[in-house]
């Protein structure tokens, strides 16, 4: 079983830091994946698409007065006085800003004047090896802008840009609530890959526990735990988020993308069912492992029984010759000491063979033993 380590997560100190600071002051909760903070912006409609990297901050503005669907993008939120400016540009609530740059808060949603907060997680693991990695994504909708806050750059955002390269792909002829939508949607079903990568391991750690268990297939079990409690943390505020989402009166989120959300929610519900029974499965696990030593064990004081039933004879046979008395008849025999060995010899045999007709030693072919192959596909 090949060990893996648990997702970082932000130690204590770094919650310790808000401690006496007023509500909303800016300060960067969390792990700093990037170097620094990055600005893109991409503006779109119908037959226009147009996409500017790495912008200052003090630019946005000439890019809002316009018709165009406008979607900026922020990645890296170590840089506080950044997303700061970023957020008063389009007078972000303090407290809003403040979870934005929270990211170890659960997932919530946030209905103001006249945009609409979401907050919740990606959820991925590592090509080298099951290892949970997770991000944190903030989105802002205005009425024909989206803002993205995300702590690394994203690959599943790659088929999004693809699809809103298409002159006539839905996300070009339609609002930047269909954008907030796809978002969600291609996050959410990363979750199903997740979720499957975890099962898989869940499968392997089954297998190794039948074939060679030890300290290590514990520890695994242990990390699953964990990780699956994790999973649940993401998975089951954003599914009440989406719910307040759907019931939200609003004119940000046209009734046809609402209908969409609605699938998104359905999908997570899926997620979750599977989440609870893959918790079932690996709560099994710890079971069938101390099973699997206890069986162990017994093979083992089974043979080390037999071993000692074969000596008991033989120990009475030696112990009786080993007897300090002139009288014993076989002492001046000439053969007399190999006469005992045939003795033992038979007795052995004797007893092996009886041992093996009653079934109390059977004798196999013992399997060889393969390497676990892990699921170690990289993310869409």
């Amino acid at each position: 079983m090949k060990n893996r380590k648990l997702t970082k997560r932000p130690r204590k100190s770094a919650v310790s830091r808000k401690v006496g600071l007023s509500p909303g002051s800016l300060v960067h909760i969390g792990t700093i994946k990037t170097e620094s903070t990055k600005v893109d912006i991409i503006q779109y409609k119908n037959e226009i698409f147009d996409e500017i990297e790495n912008i200052s901050v003090d630019k946005i503005p000439d890019f809002l007065s316009t018709d165009k669907n406008t979607w900026i993008r922020v990645t890296g939120l170590q840089d506080t006085k950044t997303i700061g400016e970023i957020c008063a540009i389009f007078n972000i609530h303090p407290l809003v800003i403040e979870d934005i740059l929270n990211t170890i808060h659960r997932p919530k949603v946030d209905y103001l004047e006249n945009y609409i907060f979401l907050s919740f997680k990606t959820l991925h693991n590592d090509s080298a090896e099951y290892n949970l990695k997770s991000d944190q994504v903030s989105l802002l909708l205005f009425k024909n802008i989206l803002i993205t806050f995300h702590e690394n750059p994203l690959p599943i955002y790659e088929p999004i840009i693809e699809r809103m390269q298409l002159p006539t792909g839905r996300l070009r002829t339609r609002g930047v609530d269909y954008l907030f939508y796809a978002l969600i949607d291609v996050i959410v079903d990363n979750y199903y890959v997740t979720i499957e990568t975890t099962g898989d391991y869940i499968d392997n750690i089954e297998d190794s526990i039948f074939e060679y268990p030890s300290t290590d297939t514990l520890e695994s079990i242990q990390l699953v735990k964990k990780d699956l409690l994790y999973i649940k943390k993401c998975v089951f505020p954003l599914r009440e988020a989406l719910n307040t989402l759907i019931k939200i009166d609003t004119d940000l989120i046209e009734q046809q993308q609402i209908r969409y959300l609605t699938d998104v929610y359905d999908h997570l519900m899926q997620v979750y069912e599977n989440i609870e029974s893959f918790r079932d499965l690996n709560a099994g696990l710890k079971d069938i492992y101390l099973s699997s030593l206890s069986n162990k064990m017994n093979q083992i004081m089974k043979l080390l029984t037999v071993i000692s039933t074969i000596f008991i004879p033989l120990t009475f046979i030696v112990g009786l010759y080993g007897m300090n008395f002139t009288n014993m008849p076989e002492i001046e025999w000439k053969y007399g000491y190999l006469f005992v060995w045939i003795v033992m010899v038979t007795t052995t045999i004797f007893m092996l063979r009886w041992f093996i007709k009653k079934n109390w030693l059977s004798i196999s072919k013992k399997r060889e033993k393969e390497p676990i192959k892990m699921n170690t596909n990289p993310m869409p």
